[in-house]
């Protein structure tokens, strides 16, 4: 998915990735946010285009950053399956060729 970026770097971004989702403050406020723009639009006056379209905007936003940090997560899980198998396809070749 990710060609020319090194295996190593995107475990690491992953695993960063993963903090970020896993931390409570982080989900705590994004869902505060979620939820005051969501009433916001709510109570919007439908006359109110503008307003109502700048809310959907950032609810898409907000949607945007937790999917990307998501793909990010996954990026980097799929990194570190790819490192292992390729770490095992090397120990296995050793043992064939009767390395270390």
């Amino acid at each position: 998915m990710i060609e020319g970026v090194p295996l190593e770097k995107r475990i690491y971004d992953g695993a960063r990735a993963r903090e970020v989702l896993d931390n409570e403050a982080y989900q705590q406020a994004f869902a505060d946010l979620k939820s005051e723009i969501t009433e916001q639009w709510k109570s919007s006056p439908a006359r109110d285009q503008d307003g109502r379209e700048k809310l959907y905007l950032m609810l898409g936003l907000l949607t945007k950053i937790e999917g990307l940090l998501q793909t990010t997560m996954e990026t980097g899980r799929l990194a570190e399956l790819d490192l292992a198998h390729k770490q095992t396809l090397a120990d296995r070749a050793r043992a064939f060729l009767g390395g270390n």
